[in-house]
């Protein structure tokens, strides 16, 4: 083997030295960061229950518009609580009776995802939900949207049988809104 002055062989020719650069580990972590945030996302890990959300939002929405609508036509309206589901009612004077509103899309029955259960109590004490079918002179609310803007003493839960997550509804301590507020799990 043959060294030069220096003290460095000059036979053997210089291995590379074998791994990887700074910017490939880079692109590899982004990747995995981006397959790791897309499947987290995409199941749900989060903790987020989208359908329990929508559910509870869509809900509001209607009751918030249903409260406008009585008292901008002086008419009483109510939200009928049944097992799997919900749909609303107005009273018509003339017949002396509850009715399922007519004529409005937005207003029809409503069916709760699967796995969300509805419980209600009315002035604190919790109810029997009905079936969902009932004969027109049987109907009648649980909650009521009176034309004078003020509600009937309640509290409304849609909650995930699997997690316990939950949503109440309830009328507001300071004015005649509707207070919806998510409520946290937590283990037993």
């Amino acid at each position: 083997m043959l060294t030069s002055a220096t003290g460095i062989s000059t036979n053997s020719p210089r291995r590379p030295i074998g791994g990887f650069t700074l910017i490939e580990i880079l692109v590899v972590l982004l990747i995995i960061g981006i397959l790791v945030a897309g499947a987290s996302l995409s199941l749900g890990v989060l903790g987020r229950d989208s359908a329990l959300q929508k559910e509870s939002d869509r809900l509001s929405a209607l009751m918030d518009y249903l409260q406008d609508q009585a008292a901008l036509q002086n008419r009483e309206y109510g939200l009928r609580c049944f097992v799997g589901g919900y749909e609303f009612l107005v009273y018509d004077a003339r017949a002396s009776q509850w009715q399922k509103v007519q004529g409005d899309d937005t207003l029809r029955t409503r069916r709760l995802p699967t796995g969300v259960t509805m419980r209600v109590s009315i002035e604190g004490r919790e109810i029997i939900l009905p079936r969902e079918q009932a004969k027109n002179d049987e109907l009648a609310p649980q909650v009521m949207l009176f034309s004078s803007g003020e509600l009937n003493l309640f509290e409304l839960m849609l909650q995930r049988e699997a997690t316990g997550e939950a949503i109440r509804f309830e009328p507001a301590k300071d004015s005649d809104r509707i207070t919806v507020t998510a409520l946290s799990t937590t283990p037993a």
